[in-house]
């Protein structure tokens, strides 16, 4: 197995992008692209890229403009770039990775695998270039936001005073004041996992749990009204396979129906090949729980999309 880090300049606005590969030994039998949670960044997912390089997948993830390594400066952690454009450098920048993963690699399937508000950049990818993917998982789905339209009003009505670096305790609290009470934890952050030592590192990593911009916020909601909206839709694949998997304790899910209805969505929008399933105790961050059947899990399911039965 290989390990690389690169920088890539984004070809959106040339902010240097930091990318993370594993490689596994010989020819990949495919490959597997990452679109990471809102504030965490790219290393955090290198033990499961390690688990799907050993079972001969070749894995890629950039930390998103505004995590991780993917800033001009610390200042910048939850900023994604100019007024109103933050949202679509995202979305840029992991078309971009795309590009140059299959470059690489020509002719393999590509599957994308999207977490939290990564899962909603990977809907608004499927949305507008599904023709480049072979699978997608749709991990720890935020619920629809009916009220997504006001915060992004609000997020513009906080930058008029502050900035677009500014940062509102506010906007925070109004989006995860709640979190704990609906799983019943104590402690910060407790609603991201079950299990304490990983809540504990994530509260005393500094590029983990930090307060969104304004401007990520406005990003963030851009990416809800894109991915929830019904209009513009490619269904160049309508059997594209795509499978939502979360948390049955993640309070980001709304309820059980509001993660019934993010896959509806899709159905409705032509995609025949939807499956959605829960796991019962499980929090946000499912593939932190040290539930290794959750691993296994999606695992098996791209190698069936393959067409290879898993080995047991």
């Amino acid at each position: 197995m290989k390990q690389e880090n690169l920088v890539v300049p984004s070809q959106f606005d040339g902010l240097p992008l930091s990318v993370l590969i594993t490689l596994p030994e010989g020819t990949p039998r495919a490959l597997v692209q990452f679109s990471h949670g809102m504030c965490e960044y790219k290393e955090r997912y290198l033990p499961f890229m390690e688990f799907l390089t050993g079972h001969g997948f070749a894995c890629i993830i950039n930390d998103h403009r505004g995590h991780g390594k993917s800033v001009r400066s610390p200042k910048d952690l939850g900023y994604f770039g100019e007024k109103g454009q933050g949202a679509e450098g995202l979305l840029q920048d992991l078309h971009q990775i795309t590009g140059l993963f299959k470059a690489r690699f020509p002719g393999l399937p590509l599957y994308l695998f999207g977490h939290s508000m990564g899962s909603l950049a990977a809907r608004c990818y499927a949305r507008r270039w599904d023709s480049e993917l072979n699978g997608l998982v749709v991990c720890g789905c935020p619920g629809h936001n009916p009220a997504v339209g006001l915060g992004l009003r609000l997020s513009r009505f906080l930058s008029l005073f502050g900035g677009q670096h500014h940062k509102s305790p506010l906007l925070a609290g109004v989006m995860f004041g709640s979190f704990n009470r609906a799983v019943g934890a104590k402690g910060r952050n407790a609603w991201v996992c079950r299990n304490e030592e990983v809540v504990s590192s994530y509260n005393s990593d500094p590029l983990c749990g930090f307060i969104f911009t304004v401007n990520g916020y406005e990003s963030l909601f851009r990416l809800m009204m894109e991915c929830y909206g019904e209009d513009g839709w490619a269904v160049s694949q309508p059997q594209l396979p795509i499978a939502f998997i979360s948390g049955g304790d993640d309070p980001c899910r709304v309820s059980d129906q509001s993660f019934a209805a993010a896959g509806e969505h899709l159905r409705a929008r032509g995609y025949q090949n939807v499956t959605q399933k829960l796991y019962p105790g499980l929090r946000h961050e499912i593939l932190n729980e040290g539930d290794m059947q959750v691993w296994q899990d999606v695992c098996d399911t791209l190698l069936r999309w393959l067409g290879e039965e898993p080995a047991r």
